[in-house]
């Protein structure tokens, strides 16, 4: 299990002129690994404490900069585990702790091929193409098979899952996903908010790695605010900009108050690798 920075481009020269790519994707809070079974202090507006229950995403379309500023698709593994057709899952918690809801297989890379080139830079999208993302999680095939990222047939799924238990709240969310969204299965369904944040970072990839911090994510937030049920029915966001605490995370993952992508989001970063 991998929970430290670490981005290698592993490059290994194909016969058809490719080179076999590895990204090492990691999980912080405050600059710290993310790990199951481990309480961080000095969380957001209040200082709380954190626990981590939950964490996972989805990417797809991933794509490398090169030094000329083009964009090369990156050709995903077709493992039918963790990778299938352009999306892939990251997974970052293995069971312990209060991390119940999983297991002891993690997922910290994607891997794939590109043409041989200088890469300076990476961009992908996150969350699912909206032709996966109304599939029954019981019955698509994997990544997709993961009851804990479906809400509905209506909403999709979610894109984007971190759940973890603070001072004040035993369970404290972020779930991203596709919102306002109608239609039937028959018909197929289209979503006002499609809430998907389009990462794109440059640096040396080298060196670096692709880091998501949560406590960048909440640091402007009290996570152990109360909820009221009259303006705030869930702790944290549930991708509803209704939420008094969604706003701010939407700005932090680089969206606008629609849901499209205005920028990329400040909670990703190049680390360099220790």
């Amino acid at each position: 299990m991998r929970h430290h920075i670490a981005l290698a481009l592993l490059l290994a020269a194909c016969g058809s002129g490719d080179t076999s790519i590895e990204l090492n994707f990691s999980a912080l809070v405050n600059g710290a690994p993310l790990a199951c079974g481990r309480t961080y202090q000095g969380i957001g507006a209040s200082a709380s404490t954190l626990e981590i229950i939950e964490a996972k995403y989805y990417i797809h379309d991933p794509q490398l900069i090169t030094a000329r500023g083009e964009r090369v698709p990156l050709e995903l593994e077709q493992d039918q585990t963790y990778q299938r057709e352009r999306v892939a899952l990251l997974d970052f918690e293995d069971g312990t702790g209060k991390c119940t809801g999983g297991d002891a297989a993690t997922r910290t890379v994607v891997r794939g091929t590109a043409a041989d080139d200088e890469y300076v830079g990476v961009r992908f999208e996150i969350g699912l193409p909206e032709s996966m993302n109304h599939l029954d999680a019981a019955t698509a095939p994997a990544p997709l098979n993961q009851p804990g990222m479906w809400w509905s047939w209506k909403g999709g799924f979610k894109y984007m899952r971190f759940d973890v238990a603070t001072r004040g709240n035993d369970a404290y969310y972020l779930h991203l996903g596709a919102t306002a969204c109608d239609g039937t299965l028959a018909g197929g369904y289209t979503c006002a908010a499609g809430n998907v944040p389009v990462v794109e970072l440059t640096g040396d990839l080298a060196t670096s790695a692709i880091a998501f911090d949560l406590g960048t994510l909440w640091a402007d937030l009290d996570v152990d605010h109360q909820v009221d049920f009259q303006t705030d029915f869930v702790p944290g966001c549930m991708a509803f900009l209704g939420d008094p605490e969604c706003p701010d995370i939407f700005t932090k993952l680089g969206l606008d108050t629609n849901g499209h992508a205005v920028g990329s989001p400040t909670v990703f970063s190049l680390r360099g690798a220790p």
